[in-house]
Formats: structure tokens, sequence, C-alpha cells
């Protein structure tokens, strides 16, 4: 396993993600859909987007967006059960969620009293931890990344450039390699419109555009290269849906077949 921590920028936008690699991961590599069969998606968050401020939780944050956007398996949740208490997804939750990942990764410190950030890792085993997952998956490549998007939103680590911070008036987000490095970020993915990936930040809803960004196909590449990481939970707040009537395409039964094999397994 290898741990590596990246410088975070103050002021008012906190970073907070730890670049962690386990090569057990190599095994629960999530499966990559027929070329044929992947389409364009965007995925509706049913909660307003949070706002980290201060603290170093964009790992929390990334997991509490990901319980709260909808999926294959149904509806984003706005409220979920831990410990049989019922709670709000919101901020105190995503806190919650990166006060537990502290403990479950491989970071030196916890928080409280420690800020020092988390791994996306770190966070899906808070989620299976508290029963939300029964599972996790990780996508290695931009195809496999793609293929997760057909079922649900997922969660991304990536390094996060100083011009980064600034999104364009359309919400691009520039992606200059000459920038500099300012830290590490967990964001959600939520979708993909067939050239650009959006992502739903923490930052509150004045950042971006309402809260989210997109990033272009040809960034997202260079950015996984990077030492990026993308988590893929399998939920376990949604019952399975009704299965609906076969298509006849025979590509695209054998990728909702996959689909629905993927959820049902945790893979």
């Amino acid at each position: 396993m290898r741990t590596e921590h990246l410088p975070e920028r103050g002021g008012p936008f906190r970073l907070g993600r730890h670049v962690e690699h386990d090569p057990r991961s190599l095994r629960y590599a999530h499966g990559v859909l027929p070329e044929s069969t992947v389409r364009p998606v965007q995925w509706q968050r049913r909660v307003d987007i949070f706002d980290q401020g201060s603290l170093g939780s964009c790992t929390g944050n990334a997991a509490a967006g990901v319980l709260a956007t909808d999926s294959a398996a149904g509806p984003g949740a706005t409220s979920v059960t831990v410990k049989g208490v019922a709670r709000p997804v919101d901020e105190a939750l995503a806190v919650d969620l990166y006060k537990m990942a502290t403990t479950l990764d491989s970071v030196r410190g916890s928080y409280p009293p420690d800020d020092t950030g988390s791994s996306g890792l770190g966070v899906a085993k808070a989620l299976k931890g508290w029963g939300l997952a029964s599972g996790y998956t990780h996508a290695f490549s931009l195809t496999a990344l793609k293929s997760a998007l057909q079922s649900g939103p997922a969660m991304i680590g990536i390094i996060w450039l100083n011009s980064m911070f600034d999104p364009k008036g359309d919400g691009t987000l520039p992606v200059d390699r000459k920038s500099g490095l300012a830290g590490g970020h967990e964001i959600v993915v939520s979708g993909w419109d067939g050239k650009r990936f959006r992502l739903d930040n923490s930052w509150g809803g004045s950042w971006g555009d309402a809260g989210s960004c997109w990033v272009a196909e040809t960034d997202m590449t260079w950015l996984l290269t990077q030492d990026g990481d993308v988590t893929v939970p399998a939920l376990t707040r949604a019952p399975t849906p009704t299965p609906g009537p076969i298509p006849d395409d025979p590509d695209l039964a054998l990728a909702l077949a996959m689909r629905k094999w993927l959820t049902e397994t945790g893979r």
C-alpha cells in the first residue's frame, strides 16, 4: 500500500484528499461495458450541494454526495439509517463519514483532533462499516469510469491545480498543468455528456455552476494518470428496481444485464 500526503490550500476552499492505493484493490476492478452500450448520462442530486468550509472533509462530502444522488438502484437518499438512527444526508453526515474514514485509512492522524484529510478508499470503508454500502469497486480506466456511470455516480480522487479553483462562466473547469499543484481533492462524478464529465463539489452552491463543474474528457484522462482513483460504492439504501422489458438490441440487453449483476453483487 502506498500513501502520499498532498499539500492543501488555505483560504475559503479546503482540500484534504490523500493518495491511498492498495494493490489488493485490483481484485475489485469495476467491469467495463461494451463501448456500443455506453451512453451519455446525468444522475440527479436530491439534496443541495454541501459546503465543507474550513474542514478537510472532502472525502466525507463526496461519499454523502453519492448517497444523495440517483442511480440505477433508485432515487438519491435524503435520509439514511445509521446504527438504527434516521439521519438526514447533509453536511453533518458528511463530517461524520469523514471522522470514520480517518480511523480506517492509512493516513497518519484521525479527526478529531487531527484534520489531516483522508482517502476515497478510507471513506468507502466507512460507508460499508455503517451498512450504507455492501462493498465498492474501483474503476481503473476512463472506459471503466464511463461504465460505472451507467449505473450511478462515483467518487473520484484527483490532484487539484491552482487553475481549478476558478471554473469558467460556463462551468468548465480549467485544468492548466502549468498553474501549480494546490493539493488533492475528492469529488462526486455524477454524469458524462459524451465529451465532458460533470463533477459535484462541496464548496457551496455559489462555486462554479451551482456548485458543480464540467471537466473535458482529455483533462479527465490526464488527471487519472496523476495518481487519480475512482471508487464506486455499491449502495444498500435503495431496493432493486423491477426489471423492465428486454430490449431488442442484443448489445444493450447485455449491458443492462451486466449492470444489474454489478449492482446486485457489489462488484
